[in-house]
């Protein structure tokens, strides 16, 4: 009987993990024409996993979780009244007042291990989609020996786009010309974009290094595969975070290296930074130049306007709210801070910033460098990308809300 319930809750984790992931702008949940309904029902999905575990296990409220609770069902109600659109109030209803309680409280009552279980599902999913994107696009973009089985109408686009698919477990998406000066074409996995699949990598990256306890080898195994993949997702944004993520591991394994070794290695890491320092600086240059950069500028601009305009409670989430002029004028599209400021204002971005605050505290007090560094990602994150009402940003908030009080979370890196 105890492997059965063993069974079952393993299965309902991998569930909870690959909802999660599918519904961080995967192509699946962007289908045209039921991207809205594909959505809806991951996201109830994962959240009748998380309950029928919460019950399972009889699990408990703590006292110290009420607090962010409380504020968000207030702040909820205030962008309930303050949203016009049908499509935001069921953002608001299915992110704010159902998911991110549920998910605050589910992980509030895992314990160190199974939170590790957690993650080691999370990056196992991710692995797989790694081995399997690289595959199809090395033999689809690189040597050019496969051609798509087909291709899906999604929603990424005004009003929609055409995108080539390969058996349905890889995409074409995205082709960049910055790079080469010719076309050619990331690796965008499964996802709409290279650098939203540089997010999703990036927190496995971060699960696998940072908190997942783990062999040394199996944890440098997929951190080559994981890195691999970041790099052909061509997001500077991604590799970046990468190279701070594995920063603390690099210099442990530096320590623990003999004098020889030691000089060998600074010698290789002078040549490689003298090697790579040009090659992306002019990356960097050629990246600020393209359109899409001066977009992001654009954006950042007009979204700091629309802010001001209604700094308290911000002028409501709408999905529906992008017209053509919109989208030529900017409207702080490109990241995950200006949206939650000009939707929500102030009292919906405490959500997002009170328990980065906590979990900073905690962290330096309690000198974890690991959480640290989770928290530089998260930072970069807010600033980069624009994931603010999906279930994998929610849940991290919902984890750093966590570990700011729970000590046997805290003491995770003893175990590694």
């Amino acid at each position: 009987m105890q492997k059965y319930k063993e069974k079952i809750t393993n299965i309902l984790q991998y569930i909870i993990v690959i909802t999660i992931i599918f519904e961080c702008n995967s192509i699946y949940s962007q289908i045209y024409g039921c991207h809205l309904v594909i959505r809806a029902v991951t996201i109830i999905t994962s959240i009748c996993c998380m309950l029928f575990l919460l019950i399972k296990n009889k699990a408990k409220i703590n006292k110290k979780i009420l607090p962010l609770i409380m504020y968000d069902y207030i702040c909820s109600a205030i962008m309930l009244l303050n949203t016009s659109s049908l499509n935001g109030k069921i953002v608001v209803i299915l992110m704010f007042i159902i998911y991110l309680p549920i998910v605050i409280i589910y992980l509030d009552n895992l314990s160190k291990k199974e939170i590790h279980d957690l993650l080691k599902k999370f990056v196992n999913v991710i692995i797989i989609l790694c081995i399997i994107s690289l595959v199809f696009w090395f033999f689809s973009s690189i040597v050019k020996i496969l051609k798509p089985t087909n291709a899906i109408k999604v929603v990424w686009a005004k009003p929609y786009s055409i995108i080539n698919s390969y058996l349905g477990l890889h995409f074409d998406t995205q082709e960049v010309w910055w790079i080469t000066g010719s076309p050619l074409m990331r690796n965008t996995g499964i996802f709409v974009e290279g650098p939203m699949y540089a997010v999703v990598i990036m927190f496995a990256l971060l699960a696998n290094n940072l908190v997942e306890s783990t062999e040394k080898n199996k944890r440098w195994k997929k951190n080559i595969i994981l890195c691999i993949t970041i790099i052909s997702t061509m997001s500077i944004t991604g590799i970046i975070c990468a190279a701070i993520i594995l920063s603390k591991n690099i210099i442990e394994l530096f320590k623990n290296m003999n004098l020889k070794k030691k000089k060998i290695f600074i010698s290789i890491l002078v040549i490689v930074c003298v090697l790579a320092l040009p090659v992306v600086t002019n990356l960097i240059i050629k990246k600020v130049n393209t359109s899409s950069a001066s977009h992001r500028n654009l954006d950042l601009q007009i979204g700091i306007k629309r802010f001001f305009e209604s700094p308290v409670i911000g002028k409501g989430i709408n999905h529906e709210r992008a017209t053509e002029l919109d989208y030529e004028n900017g409207y702080g599209y490109s990241n995950t801070i200006i949206p939650v400021l000009t939707d929500g204002g102030i009292i919906l971005f405490n959500i997002y910033l009170i328990p980065a605050v906590l979990f900073g505290y905690r962290s330096i007090k309690e000198r974890k460098i690991n959480y640290l560094i989770l928290l530089i990602i998260y930072c970069i994150i807010l600033f980069t990308t624009l994931i603010q009402y999906r279930m994998i940003m929610l849940m991290t908030i919902a984890l750093m809300y966590v570990l700011s009080f729970n000590r046997e979370f805290m003491e995770v890196e003893k175990s590694q």
